[in-house]
């Protein structure tokens, strides 16, 4: 499989490794073709397929390669987030499907969507005609993923660093072992059709607005932990840890981060990765941008007594988290953490927990905090006021695209 192409020869087809069940040495390369050309023993440069059909065939060649008699293809990121950016809307370009909630299986045989209540109606529209079957869960006479997967077979891959920590253990518990992939197969079949990954700024938020210094939550954290260390991936969680706010998520102030806490706060910042420009100027201009925001993180951190290493989001690995951990137990948290994050760090030292210490503070809101969402609950009542006032002057006259516009202007010129 030494002449698959660009990113299938890095990034798919890998070699095994020690304990990488994923790779099946039955496989051949005549057992596989392009799905665009039918090319045997390879995916072409030029695939990049549109419809879900093509979409699948193509998966299959990469599932084949591996060995696997099945794929899963989760709704989130890389940080569990249920709303996600363009970039991680893997399984809504996979099957069409683009509500919030709902996880995808390709099979070699078959294909099929979960999805919970509030979404019936509208995958059953959007799913007709497509190879995915609605799986309608919690209804009567539905199986569950692990109990269909167990009809199409034992080997069930899905990428690390998607699949949590408590995913994994629900599959573990009916009998299968999910096979972490290095590289999400969904995401090498988009190539360059996949959008570009956001890198925005972080933005302060201020000690008037948050209540408490970024020193006196990290104080707070580290005495619960007592003496271990923590790994966060759950964006809230580190936009409340850090006093900050960002914008890579629309309509969700969260900006791209990692963070381990031990007896000193490390950040793995997206929007500080090296930007590959095409020419000098352009480098030069990236490169000035990211060390502006670089020094403005750090007056920040300073204003909030607190040091912090600062770096890019890109040395973030498996091998990384655990050596900012030697020596401790360390600490994740099962819903959000995943198999990539955890790979590197011995069972034995792992500390599971259901809620961090970050979450479980993040809950109970301080004064400041309560004052400022009364205030933000009093402007939008009185844009909605209004908006109700316009609505009863404009009924039979507006449709439900404009009534929207409507009170998005209104709650912006609330502040």
């Amino acid at each position: 499989m030494s002449d698959v192409p660009g990113a299938f020869a890095a990034l798919a087809l890998q070699q095994p490794k020690q304990n990488d069940t994923a790779v099946d040495s039955s496989s051949k390369p005549e057992d596989l073709s392009c799905p665009c050309c039918f090319r045997p023993g390879k995916l072409c440069d030029s695939f990049s397929p549109e419809e879900a059909p093509m979409k699948i065939r193509g998966l299959r060649v990469l599932m084949a390669s591996h060995g696997l008699d099945a794929y899963i293809v989760p709704s989130g990121d890389a940080h569990s987030s249920e709303y996600v950016a363009p970039c991680d809307e893997r399984r809504a370009w996979l099957t069409g499907f683009t509500g919030s909630a709902g996880t995808a299986i390709v099979s070699m045989k078959e294909a099929a969507l979960w999805t919970d209540g509030r979404y019936f109606n509208q995958a059953s529209t959007q799913l007709e005609g497509s190879p995915f079957t609605l799986m309608r869960q919690h209804e009567p006479h539905v199986p569950d993923m692990p109990e269909w997967c167990k009809t199409q077979g034992s080997k069930i891959g899905m990428c690390g660093g998607l699949c949590t920590l408590q995913f994994s253990q629900n599959f573990r518990e009916k009998g299968l072992e999910l096979v972490p992939i290095a590289t999400d197969f969904v995401d090498v079949i988009w190539g360059s059709r996949r959008p570009k990954v956001p890198r925005n700024p972080c933005l302060e938020q201020p000690l008037a607005l948050t209540g408490e210094s970024v020193s006196s939550k990290l104080e707070r954290v580290r005495k619960e932990l007592n003496g271990s260390a923590l790994v966060l991936n759950a964006l809230d969680q580190i936009c409340w840890l850090t006093n900050l706010r960002g914008n890579d998520v629309e309509c969700n102030p969260v900006f791209f981060a990692y963070a381990v806490v031990t007896d000193e706060l490390t950040l793995y910042l997206r929007c500080l990765d090296k930007v590959q420009c095409s020419n000098g100027l352009e480098q030069h201009e990236a490169d000035e941008r990211c060390a502006l925001l670089r020094a403005t993180l750090v007056e920040h951190f300073t204003r909030e007594n607190c040091q912090v290493n600062l770096l890019p989001y890109s040395s973030f690995d498996a091998g990384e988290c655990a050596q900012r951990c030697t020596g401790r137990k360390v600490a994740l948290e099962k819903a959000t953490s995943t198999l990539a994050m955890a790979a590197a760090i011995p069972e034995e030292r792992r500390i599971l927990l259901d809620f961090s210490p970050v979450e479980t503070f993040k809950a109970a809101k301080n004064d400041v905090e309560i004052a400022g969402l009364r205030k933000s609950g009093i402007r939008d009542c009185a844009a909605l006021a209004g908006f109700y006032g316009w609505l009863e002057t404009q009924l039979g006259r507006v449709d439900e695209c404009q009534a929207c516009d409507e009170i998005i202007r209104r709650r912006r010129m609330m502040g």
